[in-house]
């Protein structure tokens, strides 16, 4: 079993509106909602990968049981705390103009002590049940807050693989206790945020120092992912049309995460994972991807070492 943690997870809405007035009324056209959050969105690729998965969460009110519901219709199993806030609601607007893509985010419930106590508990007891670890997204709001380092480390006592995209102070606290997960995954975005470079392949450099797999994805520029024999990947997708590159990052994460299972070599892992990320483009549902669209780029991903 893969385990996706996903501390903080949300209701994703698209919202319909062609314009945006300040100060006046503005009506939307339309809306639809899925379930979200960084390892939400990874532990669906990977169910729809067909392999098999759980997610690890802060679960709040009803918007908490909306993506406990979806996740579990589709086959993953979610454990973790019932908590009191509801989880966040995160907006993506689409229209025609200038709004398109563009993005608000809630930050989400507060969460106890105790409620945080119960979620490591919970961490250790499925860690001995999975074979890879996910660590995706941000942690909520709470006086308590757990560094990824620890999921990390506590994995590696039972030599569990762990997959970690992250950014901003617990990115930096993996690189500053220089604890290895296998795969570090960011985008370019991030890094920047992150090291102050703008390269991919000087983030790639950094990142590639501080686990086996580096993965730094840069939008329709691709993926550069490198292991630790230094060799590098550059692959790329060419799409003539993209719904939506919202959550294509989370589908990547999801296709290295089934390579992995499935031992492919560097080169094939990259053809994988771009096209999952790719396929994410191609349908109206947000952060998610379908498996035979997977399969239908895989040959028209572009694959070179450099």
């Amino acid at each position: 079993m893969i385990l996706c943690l996903c501390p903080n997870p949300s209701v994703d809405k698209y919202i319909w509106i062609e314009d945006l007035r300040p100060g006046e009324i503005n009506r939307i056209g339309r809306e639809k909602s899925f379930a979200g959050g960084k390892g939400v969105h990874v532990a669906l690729g990977i169910k729809e990968l067909g392999e098999e998965c759980a997610i690890l969460g802060f679960w709040g009110g009803d918007t908490g049981k909306l993506i406990k519901k979806t996740c579990e219709e589709k086959g993953i199993k979610c454990f973790g705390p019932n908590i009191e806030e509801p989880n966040r609601t995160c907006l993506t607007f689409r229209s025609n103009g200038d709004l398109d893509g563009t993005e608000l985010i809630e930050k989400g419930p507060f969460v106890d002590s105790e409620k945080v106590d119960y979620f490591w508990t919970e961490f250790k007891r499925l860690l001995k049940k999975s074979s890879a670890i996910v660590v995706s997204g941000s942690w909520p709001r709470s006086k308590r807050e757990i560094e990824y380092s620890e999921f990390i480390k506590a994995a590696k006592e039972y030599n569990i693989v762990t997959f970690v995209n992250c950014s901003g102070k617990q990115l930096l606290n993996i690189f500053h206790v220089k604890v290895k997960p296998y795969c570090i995954h960011i985008n370019t975005s991030e890094g920047f945020e992150v090291l102050k470079e703008h390269s991919p392949l000087d983030i790639l450099r950094i990142v590639s120092g501080n686990c086996d797999l580096a993965a730094i994805t840069c939008g329709a520029e691709g993926l550069y992912l490198s292991n630790k024999n230094q060799k590098i990947v550059h692959a790329s997708c060419h799409l003539e049309r993209i719904i939506s590159a919202v959550g294509c990052g989370d589908s990547l994460m999801a296709g290295l995460v089934t390579a992995y299972c499935r031992d492919l070599n560097l080169k094939k892992a990259a053809i994988f994972s771009t096209a999952c990320g790719s396929a994410n483009c191609l349908r109206e549902e947000l952060g998610v991807f379908h498996k035979e669209d997977v399969d239908t780029l895989i040959p028209k991903v572009k694959a070179i070492f450099i």
